[in-house]
C-alpha cells in the first residue's frame, strides 16, 4: 500500500493567510521539490473561513464616522430654531432639555457599556444601535411637537455612542505603531465633516425647507447603518463574544463598574499636581459650556443682524479655523510660549481679551478678529492641559485617569444647564429684560 505522502522528505510546510495558530481555520501551504504549490485546509471548517473585506476596518471606520459626523452637523446649528418651532417658549425650557440630553449620555453609556461586558452588544452592535437610534431621533425632530422633542433628545442621548465605539474597534484592526496615524484619520473625518455640514444645513433650511437638514440627517443614519453591514467585518461579533465566554469561564473580575469608577477617580487625585490639572480640565469645559451662547435663540441675529441660517455658515467657519490652527500652528505657538503651562495661562488671557473686544463688535471684526483669536487660544489651552495630564499621570494608570475624566466631563456637563438659568436669572434682576430676545428669558447678547 502506498504511503500516505510519498514525498514527505523533500515536502516543507508553512502556515496560509488564514492566520498561524492551531485553531484559526486557516490552510497549510505545501511545498514539494517536484511539484506545484498544494493547499490542504487544515480543518473541515477552513471554508467558513471570514472573507477579506471589501474595504479596510480602519477606513470603514473613518467613512462611517465621517458620515455620522455629517450627519448631526446638519441639524445641531439650527437645534434652536427646532426648539421653538415645537414650543419651546423660555430659556429655561430650553436649557431644561440640554440637562436630559446630558443625563441620558451618561445614563446610556453605564448601560451599554454594562450589556458589553456581559457580551449581549458587541461593538459592531453598539454601531448599529447609535446608527437606528439616531435615525429615528432626528426624524422625530422632523415630525414635531414638544414631546416628541423630549423623546428625541433622551434617545440620541441614550444611543450616541459612534466616537468611543469607533476609536475601540480602530485599536483592534491596528498596531501599535499604525495606531496614531488611523487616530489623527478618524478625527480628520470628524473634523471635515463638521466644516462642511453647518454650511449645507443653513442652505437647505433656507432654501429649501426648514425640515430638510434633520430629514437629509435621518437618512443618512440609515446609510450608515447599511454601509456598516456591508463594510464592517461580521467576525468581530464573534471575536467578542468569544473574548465575554472566556473571561466569564476564568473567573474574570473587574468589581464592577462602580467600583473601577471610584478606582480611576482616585488615581486623578494621586498627586496635586494631576489633581490640579485634571480639575483645570474640568473647569475648562464647563466653563466653556456655561458661557456659550451658540444655541441661544436670537444672539447672533439681534447683535449682528444676520439671518437664522447664518449660524451654519458662521459655525462652518469657526471648525474651519480650529482645523488650520489644529493643523499647522499649534505645535509653533506652544514652543514660543514656552512650554505648556505658560501657553495656557497666555491663552487665557488671550480668550478673556477677544470675548472682551466682542462686546462692541461688529460682524466684521467678529469674523476677522474675534473668531480667529478664540479659536487658537481654545485649542492652545485645551491641547496644553491634555499634554499635561499624559506627563503628568502615571504611565500605567493612563487609561484609568482618561476614562474617569470622561466620566467626570459628562456628569459635569450636566449641571451646565442649571448654572446658565441662574445666570439668566441674575442678568434680568441687575440688567433689564431683552425685549428682543426671540425666547423668554435670553439676556441682552451685550450683558451676555
Amino acid at each position: 500500500m502506498a504511503p500516505r505522502n510519498a514525498n514527505a522528505d523533500h515536502c516543507t510546510s508553512s502556515p496560509g493567510n488564514g492566520g498561524s495558530g492551531p485553531h484559526d481555520g486557516g490552510t497549510i501551504h505545501t511545498k514539494c521539490k517536484d511539484s506545484d504549490e498544494v493547499q490542504t485546509p487544515k480543518n473541515s471548517d477552513s471554508k467558513h473561513a471570514p472573507k477579506s473585506p471589501i474595504i479596510s476596518p480602519t477606513t470603514t471606520l473613518c467613512i462611517l464616522l465621517m458620515i455620522d459626523s455629517f450627519s448631526v452637523s446638519l441639524v445641531v446649528p439650527l437645534m434652536h430654531q427646532y426648539f421653538k418651532n415645537a414650543g419651546v417658549q423660555s430659556a429655561s425650557q430650553r436649557e431644561m432639555l440640554s440637562s436630559l440630553y446630558s443625563s441620558s449620555q451618561i445614563a446610556g453609556g453605564l448601560i451599554i457599556g454594562a450589556l458589553s461586558d456581559v457580551g449581549i452588544l458587541s461593538r459592531r452592535r453598539i454601531l448599529f444601535l447609535s446608527f437606528l437610534g439616531s435615525a429615528l431621533s432626528y426624524g422625530l425632530i422632523v415630525v414635531g411637537g414638544l414631546r416628541k422633542l423630549i423623546f428625541s433628545r433622551v434617545l440620541v442621548g441614550l444611543v450616541k455612542q459612534t466616537m468611543t465605539v469607533s476609536t475601540s474597534l480602530l485599536a483592534r484592526h491596528t498596531t501599535p505603531e499604525t495606531r496614531a496615524v488611523s487616530m489623527g484619520r478618524l478625527t480628520a473625518s470628524s473634523t471635515a465633516a463638521w466644516i462642511v455640514g453647518p454650511s449645507v444645513g443653513a442652505l437647505l433650511y433656507k432654501h429649501v425647507d426648514p425640515s430638510a437638514p434633520a430629514v437629509l440627517s435621518a437618512s443618512l443614519f440609515l446609510v450608515n447603518s447599511a454601509v456598516a453591514a456591508i463594510l464592517l467585518p461580521v467576525d468581530d461579533d464573534k471575536r467578542e463574544t468569544g473574548t465575554t465566554v472566556a473571561k466569564s469561564n476564568t473567573g474574570s473580575k473587574d468589581g464592577g463598574k462602580v467600583a473601577s469608577f471610584t478606582t480611576n477617580l482616585k488615581t486623578c487625585f494621586s498627586s496635586s499636581t494631576l489633581a490640579s490639572v485634571i480639575t483645570s480640565l474640568l473647569l475648562l469645559g464647563w466653563v466653556t459650556r456655561t458661557t456659550s451662547y451658540a444655541n441661544m435663540a436670537s444672539f447672533y441675529e439681534e447683535k449682528y443682524g444676520v439671518e437664522p441660517h447664518y449660524r451654519g455658515y458662521i459655525k462652518s467657519y469657526q471648525q474651519a479655523l480650529n482645523f488650520v490652527f489644529q493643523s499647522f500652528f499649534i505645535r509653533a505657538l506652544l514652543t514660543a510660549s514656552g512650554g505648556e503651562r505658560r501657553a495656557a495661562t497666555i491663552a487665557s488671557f488671550m480668550m478673556a481679551g477677544a470675548t472682551l473686544c466682542e462686546v462692541n463688535a461688529s460682524f466684521n471684526v467678529f469674523l476677522c478678529l474675534v473668531c480667529p483669536v478664540i479659536s487658537v487660544s481654545a485649542q492652545m489651552v485645551s491641547v496644553s492641559l491634555r499634554s499635561l495630564v499624559t506627563q503628568v499621570a502615571p504611565k500605567e494608570s493612563m487609561g484609568s485617569v482618561l476614562a474617569a475624566l470622561d466620566v467626570m466631563q459628562n456628569a459635569a456637563s450636566v449641571t451646565v444647564p442649571f448654572y446658565r438659568t441662574l445666570l439668566f436669572n441674575l442678568a434680568a434682576y441687575y440688567g433689564s429684560d431683552d425685549e428682543d430676545s426671540a425666547m423668554l428669558g435670553d439676556p441682552h447678547p451685550k450683558v451676555w
